[in-house]
């Protein structure tokens, strides 16, 4: 709940050891030991909506995230309070891991601004949007056209490490299994930037690791905030999907009939019958 880190001693009950454990979607706690006991050494600073919402034990756990979220609390202050089980009716709360609540976050937060993203107008050219981060590569191409959203990510070294997850304009039902939480917090990027826009765009993510750099996982929110960092800048704007292509390619190490011969969505791009086109 507090704003910023607080003083705190730890006795431990077992001396650390090196932990071995390997997940390509949770950051690696290298040096692992039990706990005895915890004693907070200052007083936590709470701002007063967090204080509000935590003891708000009538309020549904989305009602909470998303008041906090007008309230300007930070996406990771969200995910911290929900996975202590401060979040929430009365009942329903407990602890969870931090991976499943950051995807609740996400999940959440993006559904919430598409409710008004998809009545937007739709963006009239191609817009390419990169970062790169510690062996994430990110390029974020923008279509003209309803939204949809397509994430695929692939190792550098492997053409068989691949991993491919898609919606359509109605959404998903199930969870995303393939690219699991980075598909959430990329999606959240984008709807961030769509709302600010007031605008809908189909989206197709191209997530090229080297894992010669990106050894060991950091865990979703450092894809989250990458991902933000790429729409922060200007978009490049192109007329045509050709020329958009051909940027992207000139960028990435992979060829990039790697990831559009798999794309849902480029292959959907175009077909349907639009009203416009009788006007």
């Amino acid at each position: 709940m507090s704003s910023k880190p607080i003083g705190a001693e730890f006795k431990l009950k077992t001396p650390i050891f090196i932990n071995k454990e390997q997940d390509n979607h949770i950051p690696l706690i290298r040096n692992a030991a039990l706990v005895e006991s915890v004693k907070l050494e200052e007083n936590p600073e709470i701002k007063p909506k967090v204080d509000y919402i935590t003891n708000d034990r009538n309020a549904k756990a989305t009602t909470a995230i998303l008041e906090l979220e007008k309230s300007t609390i930070s996406t990771s202050t969200i995910i911290k309070i929900l996975s202590a089980g401060l979040l929430g009716l009365n009942k329903n709360r407990k602890l969870v891991p931090t991976r499943w609540s950051i995807t609740a976050v996400d999940d959440t937060l993006s559904k919430e601004k598409l409710k008004k993203i998809r009545y937007n107008q739709e963006i009239s050219d191609f817009q390419v949007f990169t970062s790169e981060y510690l062996g994430n590569h990110y390029e974020f191409l923008l279509l003209p056209d309803k939204f949809s959203f397509e994430v695929i990510e692939i190792n550098q070294n492997n053409l068989e490490l691949t991993w491919h997850d898609y919606e359509s304009f109605l959404g998903r039902k199930n969870y995303a299994s393939s690219v699991t939480g980075a598909y959430y917090s990329n999606r959240l990027a984008l709807t961030e930037y769509l709302e600010k826009q007031n605008r809908q765009a189909s989206c197709l993510v191209f997530r090229e690791i080297n894992p010669q750099v990106y050894t060991q996982s950091m865990g979703v929110g450092i894809l989250r905030e990458i991902s933000r960092k790429a729409f922060s800048n200007l978009p490049e704007k192109f007329s045509s999907l050709k020329e958009a292509l051909e940027k992207i390619g000139s960028r990435i190490k992979l060829p990039i009939q790697a990831f559009t011969s798999k794309s849902i969505l480029l292959k959907n791009f175009g077909k349907q019958t639009r009203l416009e086109k009788w006007f």
